[in-house]
């Protein structure tokens, strides 16, 4: 009997992290992040429609412990804030490396950073961010108001909404200097970039190197200082299926500035993007360049399947193509968008290649004048 007992003992498996429910208050959501960091992680389970109130951070600029181990976070409608009444600046949730941050039915809001990133979340090198079903509202800093991933890290966002977030610089929804992005089924609206005496761009995502992926996803309604009003592609591959992004405008002027929808060229690094199967409409660069995109410094871009429409610039309502420029236009079209001064569909200074894609019904006129033809273009 004994010995059944110690072999029954020594077979019995090692419990998995327990279920944690964490109290309605900001010491109870502390306390439980920093027994999962020195336990090697745990699932938190938050206090239905709980309002986690933040006035003051746990430590540095981040309101909770930073994340350094694997944590789930359901959130079951809860939110976790920088209290409307906090005089200190924080961000809210720091993953830092070997973190793995994991949110559900979550709202992260009204984080704040004057002069540095990541108002809402911040994804270290060798962090790593998972959220879905998860909003990331009213936060505020330098560069990536709503979500920041630096260099090494990654994000994987999905059914999210990031909204009303206002970066300083860049990146008011999500800035990438050098991470990866997976943004799926997501809505990124309403946010904003720069400031008249610095500039700056990509009111909803930006991206300075790195990779992203984004798929399924809505980018509309935001708003950039200089350029890219919805993106604003530096540096580092990009690509974004099935998606439509719409209504954005970039007020910058000059040779740089617009890009209403997308500015997209490698001013940082090597920066190529292929749009497919995507939508690009109603977007404004009222005066600069490309009211649905602007391609510039020379780089590569390509249109599967893809409209661009409706939009409005001083220059080039459709696509502006600027020299060393190369776009390839596959079964695409680009019609009924609007310019000021002439053309009011393609403006090519490099070079454009033409599969099966239509330019038409734009005004003043499609193509002319430009420096280099446009295949397949008439007028």
């Amino acid at each position: 009997m004994a010995l059944l007992v110690g072999l029954t003992t020594l077979a019995a498996p090692t419990p998995a992290h327990a279920l944690s429910f964490v109290g309605c208050s900001t010491t109870a959501l502390n306390t439980a992040i920093t027994n999962a960091n020195n336990n090697g992680g745990d699932t938190l389970f938050l206090s239905p429609g709980c309002d986690y109130d933040y006035t003051a951070p746990f430590a540095a600029d981040s309101a909770a412990p930073a994340i350094s181990t694997p944590i789930t976070v359901l959130g079951n409608g809860a939110t976790i804030r920088r209290d409307p009444s906090a005089t200190s600046e924080f961000r809210l949730l720091d993953i830092a490396n070997d973190g793995n941050l994991k949110l559900s039915f979550l709202t992260v809001k009204g984080g704040k950073l004057t002069t540095t990133d990541g108002g809402g979340i911040l994804v270290e090198n060798g962090g790593k961010l998972h959220a879905s079903t998860t909003t990331i509202s009213d936060n505020a800093a330098d560069r990536g108001a709503g979500v920041e991933i630096n260099d090494g890290g990654t994000a994987d966002i999905d059914t999210s909404t990031i909204t009303r977030n206002s970066a300083g610089l860049a990146g008011g929804g999500i800035d990438n200097p050098g991470g990866t992005l997976t943004l799926t089924a997501s809505r990124l609206t309403d946010n904003s970039a720069g400031a008249p005496e610095v500039g700056g761009g990509g009111g909803g995502y930006d991206q300075d190197d790195g990779t992203a992926t984004i798929r399924l996803t809505t980018i509309s309604g935001n708003t950039s200082v200089f350029a890219g009003g919805g993106i604003d592609h530096d540096g580092g591959p990009l690509t974004v299926i099935g998606s439509t992004i719409t209504n954005n405008t970039a007020n910058g002027g000059g040779t740089h500035g617009g890009g209403g929808g997308i500015w997209t060229g490698p001013f940082e690094t090597s920066a190529t993007m292929t749009l497919s199967a995507t939508s690009v409409t109603n977007n404004s660069a009222p005066n600069g360049n490309g009211g649905g995109i602007s391609n510039d410094f020379g780089g590569p871009l390509t249109l599967n399947a893809t409209s661009v429409t409706g939009n409005t610039a001083a220059k080039a309502g459709g696509l502006y193509n600027i020299e060393g420029g190369t776009v390839a236009l596959n079964f695409s079209t680009i019609s009924r968008n609007t310019a000021t001064t002439a053309p009011g569909g393609v403006y090519n200074a490099g070079t454009v290649t033409n599969t099966l894609s239509s330019i038409n019904a734009n005004s003043p006129t499609n193509c002319t004048p430009s420096p280099n033809p446009v295949p397949g273009c008439i007028n």
